[in-house]
C-alpha cells in the first residue's frame, strides 16, 4: 500500500467521519447543543445506537490517524533528528487515544463515574500527545513546520481558553476539526514536501 496514494484518502475519510459525527450528533441525542454538550454525549452508554456514533466519531478516525502517523514517521527525512521522531510517535499515541474515546464511552447514568474518568483520560491523552507531538515534529522536521506549529498552537489555545470566546463544548469540536484537517492538509502537500513515497 503506497502512502503517497492512500494517505490523502485516509485523511479525507477521517476528516469526513468527524464532520459527519459532529453534524449528525443530534440524530443520536435530540436537543444536542454543539455549544453546551460534550462531543461524546451521543455516544454515551444508554443512548440508542451509541456504538455506531462512537465508531463514526472516534474509533474509525482514530485508527486512520494511527495509520497516518505511521506513514508520517516513515516519511521523515533520514537527517531528521530524534525530536522529530519522538513527535511522530506521539502522533501515533494521539491517534490511539482518539480511538480510545470511543471504546471508553461516557455512561449516561453517571457522567462523572469511572467510565467518564476513562473517557476524560483518553481525551486528555489525545490532546497532550497531539499538541506536543506536532510541536516536536515541527521543531525537528522543516517540512510542514508552519502547519505543525499552527495546529499545535490551535490545540493549546482551544484547550486553555475553553470559555472565551466560545464554550468548552465548541472548543472540543473545533480542536477535532483542526487536528483532522491538519492531517488532510499534510497528506495533500505532495511528495516533495510531505516526504511520502
Amino acid at each position: 500500500m503506497s502512502p503517497r496514494r492512500f494517505a490523502p484518502a485516509c485523511a479525507a475519510l477521517a476528516f469526513l467521519l468527524v464532520i459527519v459525527a459532529i453534524a449528525s450528533g443530534a440524530l443520536w441525542w435530540p436537543g444536542l447543543s454543539h455549544t453546551g454538550h460534550p462531543m461524546a454525549l451521543p455516544g454515551a452508554g444508554g443512548v440508542p445506537h451509541a456504538a455506531g456514533y462512537n465508531a463514526l466519531a472516534f474509533v474509525l478516525p482514530g485508527v486512520l490517524a494511527c495509520l497516518l502517523a505511521l506513514w508520517r514517521y516513515n516519511a521523515l527525512a533520514p537527517a531528521a533528528g530524534w525530536v522529530a521522531r519522538i513527535g511522530a510517535r506521539l502522533l501515533l499515541v494521539a491517534g490511539t487515544a482518539w480511538a480510545a474515546q470511543g471504546v471508553f464511552a461516557l455512561d449516561l447514568r453517571e457522567l462523572d463515574g469511572p467510565a467518564g474518568y476513562l473517557h476524560a483520560a483518553a481525551w486528555t491523552c489525545w490532546w497532550l500527545a497531539a499538541a506536543s507531538g506536532l510541536a516536536l515534529l515541527g521543531s525537528g522536521d522543516r517540512r510542514g513546520r508552519r502547519l505543525d506549529w499552527t495546529i499545535a498552537t490551535l490545540l493549546v489555545l482551544l484547550a486553555l481558553l475553553p470559555h472565551w470566546p466560545w464554550p468548552a463544548a465548541l472548543s472540543q469540536r473545533l480542536a477535532a476539526l483542526a487536528w483532522f484537517g491538519g492531517w488532510l492538509a499534510w497528506s495533500l502537500r505532495g511528495r516533495r514536501v510531505s516526504g511520502l513515497r
